[in-house]
């Protein structure tokens, strides 16, 4: 496994020409259509440090795409306004206007534009399911208006909304830092696969982070030391299995320490076989890391059979990487 040296975000201003962001857009054709995949994530591994001032915490993850993704439909609009339907949250509440909006304010014009997500990721599951639709929107409406904007000005719209929402800019497993908005890629053993699995439980990210403040405290010396050592341990990764040791997530026990659901969940996984297994993000989903497709497929089933997961709340899931991307 390779850290890349090079910075990836937010990109050197100008390496993409910032007087694009400038230019008068087109308008888009009657009937013109532009479709954008929205890939999930998991953190591989989640570090969760002290408070900033900001109110976030400091975080070190690795996060991985994955197969399991919505699919943002960018179209011109019959009128003058912005438009999304969303089966989960339609509006100007979702995640993706808001992307929208924020470019709008940025340009200082308006971007008409009717947004169609079509969602298959679980809503609210530390999944980042509204995150990667507010980046695939920000995609779909450069690419509906024929604009070429710079890699620093999507970054700097991504972090306004959301602090995973620049992750889903770009393709790859990147380490998330600072808030969760400053990244860098890696190139990790591949493929990998996973089953991810859902449990039927609300988990407010606001609320798993107070829990873990109310739990413990943590300093940053702590924190950056615990940093240099998932550094030093992907750096010696070079098969799939051996990142199953750096499977962790911070949040989790807190949470298991109140919704035994998640310990339940991941229990099934490890007993289905998985090399390793974590919730992701401030959860609910769970995901296992398992040896090859036909284990991962069989595990879902089981999972499905025996812990009493229903069908839609249990997938399977590889990895995105650049060489094998969703073609955004």
């Amino acid at each position: 496994m390779a850290v890349n040296d090079r910075a990836f975000r937010p990109p050197v201003p100008g390496s993409n020409g910032d007087g694009a962001d400038r230019q008068t857009p087109l308008s888009p054709a009657v009937g013109a259509r532009v479709e954008v995949a929205a890939p999930a994530k998991v953190n591989l591994a989640l570090l969760i440090g002290p408070q900033r001032r900001d109110g976030y915490h400091e975080v070190f993850s690795l996060m991985v795409p994955v197969t399991l993704g919505d699919l943002v439909v960018a179209e011109a609009p019959l009128a003058d306004e912005l438009v999304v339907d969303c089966a989960v949250c339609p509006g100007d509440q979702n995640l993706a206007a808001r992307a929208v909006r924020e470019l709008e304010a940025q340009l200082g014009y308006p971007l008409p534009v009717r947004l169609t997500i079509h969602k298959r990721v679980p809503h609210a599951a530390g999944l980042g399911g509204g995150s990667s639709d507010a980046a695939a929107a920000l995609l779909a409406v450069e690419r509906l208006y024929g604009m070429a904007l710079s890699p620093r000005l999507l970054h700097q719209v991504a972090s306004a909304v959301g602090s995973d929402v620049p992750f889903f800019l770009w393709h790859g497993p990147q380490l998330a830092m600072g808030r969760g908005s400053v990244l860098k890629a890696v190139d990790l053993p591949e493929p990998l696969h996973f089953v991810i699995a859902v449990p039927a439980v609300e988990l407010p990210t606001r609320e798993v982070y107070g829990w873990r403040d109310a739990d413990v405290t943590v300093g940053l010396p702590e924190f950056a030391a615990r940093t240099g050592s998932l550094v030093s341990a992907l750096q010696a990764a070079t098969a799939p299995a051996d990142l199953a040791a750096l499977v962790s997530n911070d949040l989790e026990s807190h949470v298991v320490a109140r919704r035994p659901e998640i310990a339940a969940a991941k229990a099934a996984m490890l007993q289905a076989g998985a090399l390793a297994a974590a919730m992701s993000g401030s959860g609910a989903a769970v995901f296992g890391l398992f040896d090859g497709q036909e284990r991962a497929e069989a595990a879902r089933s089981a999972l499905i059979s025996r812990a009493g997961l229903p069908p839609a709340r249990v997938f399977t899931a590889t990895d995105l990487q650049p060489r094998r991307s969703t073609g955004r």
